[in-house]
């Protein structure tokens, strides 16, 4: 009897983890084609993610903020505040060099004196823009909320930070010259919630084994570790520090509070329609 209701329950499950992997494929097409016209934005391909995936969120608005749209459109109006502040600090960067620059120029001394002033006020002010970038960048990660693991999270693979260089702080999508760097890649992870009873705990316990390299033994809905144990046993198998992934850990964690999550990860690559911004790499 057990068997035949795991056998029946886990067909369901799968089932329906096979339906999260079709849409996880889907939401990162659809997180991609936002990218690519967003400056390589993670924060609103990441929105794009989330609402591909909100087929397969039935029943879980209530235990998740993945229905809030209050907090969703918090993340996006932030980003809008990003774009104006990034455009513009280069500008007043820029005029105050060239101001600073005319000013230097016509001061009574010499021309080494000069060009020494004008190393250091470029250097200064360098220095500032630098500063301000930073704090920009922070704020804006401070007021977007902590970084750590969410249900929907898209990692930019391509471009990244070294692929800038001497660009500056964005690089021209069409440039032949810039060919591999705008070529957008991304990973989206979905950390799908089994909703199954039973078969959930069962596929979850055995997936973890697999990820863990550990072989398990026992009933199905009594897996242990050691051969010819026999009886109940109430602690998991399986703990958090058998793992170096921190979103296996994290999954392993909830397991041993009864919620059994696994992480559906894909990827997808298309072609740059803007300019990737460097900022879109460093804000969380």
């Amino acid at each position: 009897m057990p068997l035949m209701t795991f056998l029946i329950l886990g067909i369901m499950q799968l089932t329906m983890m096979q339906h999260a992997r079709v849409m996880t494929e889907y939401a990162a097409f659809n997180a991609a084609r936002a990218g690519i016209v967003w400056n390589a934005d993670g924060i609103i391909m990441e929105n794009a993610a989330i609402i591909s995936l909100m087929p397969t969120y039935e029943g879980l608005f209530k235990q998740s903020d993945l229905g809030n749209p209050l907090q969703m459109l918090k993340r996006i109006a932030q980003r809008a505040l990003l774009y104006q502040k990034s455009r513009r600090l280069p500008q007043a960067v820029d005029l105050l060099k060239n101001g600073t620059g005319k000013i230097i120029n016509k001061l009574p001394i010499s021309q080494s004196n000069k060009g020494k002033l004008g190393t250091q006020k470029d250097a200064l002010l360098d220095a500032a823009e630098k500063a301000a970038d930073k704090a920009l960048v922070e704020g804006i990660t401070k007021a977007l909320g902590p970084s750590g693991m969410r249900f929907v999270q898209v990692e930019i693979l391509n471009p990244t930070k070294g692929d800038f260089g001497n660009r500056g702080r964005e690089i021209t999508f069409d440039d032949p010259k810039n060919i591999k760097q705008t070529r957008l890649s991304i990973q989206v992870q979905y950390l799908y919630m089994m909703r199954v009873p039973f078969a959930n705990m069962i596929i979850h316990q055995a997936w973890l084994a697999g990820a863990a390299g550990k072989q398990l033994y026992g009933a199905i809905w009594n897996p242990q570790e050691k051969k010819k144990e026999t009886g109940f046993r109430s602690d998991n198998p399986l703990t958090s520090n058998t793992f170096y992934d921190p979103t296996m850990t994290a999954v392993s964690k909830l397991a041993s509070a009864g919620v059994y999550m696994v992480p559906i990860k894909t990827t997808y690559t298309m072609r740059m329609q803007s300019n990737p911004y460097k900022q879109s790499l460093e804000v969380k």
